[in-house]
């Protein structure tokens, strides 16, 4: 029977081929000496156009502890982290970028606050050594997290992370969405710590990021919020809002019927009729979505909206 490694160290890449030797060369090691006993990794290449896949299957013949994933094509780095994290079978799984910008050699850090009981530990990048706008971005991105409920981190957004292996399988990734898996942590409870790490220049590749980068991030935060505040109850903003435009657009409508019946004539008030019918239909089509929402989330559902909590002793004997 094959033994459960204690970690798998997920590595997304995109075009990274003159990262790939440097990747494996250090990665490796420093798994070997770090304080787990087995481990694995898994190379995941998004869809690259300049040989990398090959050149990471090639390499992973010769190491029954790497594994190799190709995307058919680019996806993008969540699904990319989705494909790892289904494929890993460690019980900690472990990101890092294959750029390595930072230094898996400081893996033992993380792994020592997951030992005091973190669900899952990100790397803080206090040094960064990117440019202006990257560490601007970086700041906003950080605060307005921390504004809409995340914890209280300095650098959620960096790719050096450790966490449980039930919790990396239910986190959402697809899209930008991975940018806020400490968002999402924290919301369902899990515990989530930090810990400072070395940062480097990139040596090789090209950064994907980009100005259209924080319209998009927007984009992925509203729908992370829309999908963690009406998981349980994915219709209730549509009711709310449905009776917000219905109630007072029957109001309205109720109150041209009193001048068109009592006084014969509702005069110049043909502008507030039609703002009270297209309420009302608007109000009606809301409504309707969310009874339709709430019926099909009731069926599928059952009881996926909390999580339990693991005991010290479950803890340990999932690391034995």
């Amino acid at each position: 029977m094959t033994r459960v490694p204690d970690l798998s160290m997920v590595v997304p890449m995109r075009d990274e081929r003159d990262a790939v030797e440097d990747l494996v060369t250090r990665l490796v090691p420093a798994l070997e000496a770090a304080r787990i006993e087995s481990f694995e990794v898994i190379l995941v290449d998004d869809g690259s156009r300049d040989g990398t896949g090959d050149l990471l299957e090639k390499l992973c013949d010769g190491d029954d502890r790497l594994r190799c994933l190709r995307l058919r094509r680019p996806f993008g780095k969540g699904d990319a982290l989705g494909a790892g994290f289904d494929a890993a079978r460690g019980h900690w799984i472990g990101t890092i970028d294959a750029d390595l910008q930072e230094s898996p050699e400081e893996l033992d850090r993380l792994i020592s606050v997951m030992e005091d009981g973190a669900d899952l530990v990100i790397g803080w990048r206090h040094r960064r050594r990117d440019g202006v706008g990257k560490r601007l971005s970086s700041f906003l991105y950080n605060s307005v997290v921390r504004l809409v409920g995340g914890p209280p981190l300095h650098d959620g957004n960096c790719g050096f992370k450790l966490m449980r292996n039930d919790l990396a399988r239910e986190l959402p990734l697809s899209g930008g969405r991975f940018r806020f898996m400490q968002l999402v942590a924290n919301h369902w409870g899990y515990r989530v710590q930090e810990v400072q790490v070395s940062h480097r220049k990139r040596q090789t590749g090209q950064t994907h990021f980009g100005p259209m980068r924080a319209f998009s991030a927007a984009v992925d935060l509203l729908a992370v919020l829309a999908l963690l505040r009406g998981h349980s109850r994915p219709g209730i903003l549509f009711l709310k809002w449905g009776l917000v435009l219905t109630l007072p657009g029957a109001l309205i409508l109720s109150f041209i019927a009193y001048l068109r019946i009592f006084e014969g004539s509702i005069q110049h008030r043909f502008p507030l009729l039609a703002l009270g019918v297209m309420m009302v239909l608007a109000g009606l089509q809301l409504l309707l979505a969310g009874v339709m929402a709430e019926w099909m989330a009731a069926k599928e559902r059952g009881r996926s909206s909390y999580r339990i909590e693991k005991s010290r002793q479950e803890s340990r004997e999932h690391q034995q």
